[in-house]
This record gives structure tokens, C-alpha cells and sequence, in this order.
């Protein structure tokens, strides 16, 4: 009750109106990415391919931490729309150490 009291208020001597928190928004992945494991070496590397021209390849070192990538989204950006190349990074990285820790304990 309070609170309302005090937007209202606001409103009406400031003419300030309350805003959203924030938004999320959803979009389909069109071009999903492929992935090469080696579960020995603790390495994945992920494709992104499009009519089966490969045009960003990230290779993800889990024991030692490291990234490698290689290549642009450019040539295709109507089809990653809205996903960037740092989106597709940061999806093959988290995928990356999914995969190799369900590999580890099927193993186990």
C-alpha cells in the first residue's frame, strides 16, 4: 500500500514513472554447433558450420584452462542473428566442460 503511495507521488510531482527490472529475451539457435571430444586430454572443439563451410572452430583446453578460436561469423550473420561470436564462444565453452565431466563419470 505504502509503495504504491510513494509511486504515485513520484509521478506526481516528478513525473517519474517506475521501470522495468529487466528483460529476457529468447531466440531459436539456427546453426547449432558441432562438437569433437577427447576425453583423454580433457579437449573439445566445436564447430560452427553453415552448407558445410566451417566458419568458427573453438578449441577448449578443460585441465589447463585455455581457449583457442579460430575464424569469424560474418558471411553468415543473417543466420546467427542475435547470437554473436562471444555468444557462441561462451555456449561451446559451458557445453564443452558438460560433456567432458558426463564423459569422466561414465568412465568412472
Amino acid at each position: 500500500m505504502k509503495k504504491q503511495f510513494y509511486k504515485d507521488l513520484l509521478y506526481k510531482w516528478f513525473r517519474i514513472k517506475p521501470r522495468n527490472v529487466g528483460t529476457t529475451l529468447f531466440a531459436p539457435i539456427k546453426i547449432m554447433p558441432e562438437y569433437l571430444i577427447d576425453t583423454e586430454k580433457g579437449q573439445v572443439t566445436g564447430v560452427v558450420k553453415h552448407n558445410e563451410k566451417v566458419y568458427l572452430t573453438v578449441h577448449i583446453d578443460i585441465p589447463n584452462k585455455k581457449t583457442a578460436v579460430k575464424g569469424s561469423l560474418r558471411k553468415i550473420k543473417k543466420h546467427t542473428k542475435p547470437f554473436k561470436k562471444h555468444h557462441y564462444i561462451e555456449m561451446i565453452k559451458h557445453e564443452a566442460e558438460y560433456l567432458i565431466y558426463r564423459e569422466r563419470d561414465n568412465l568412472l
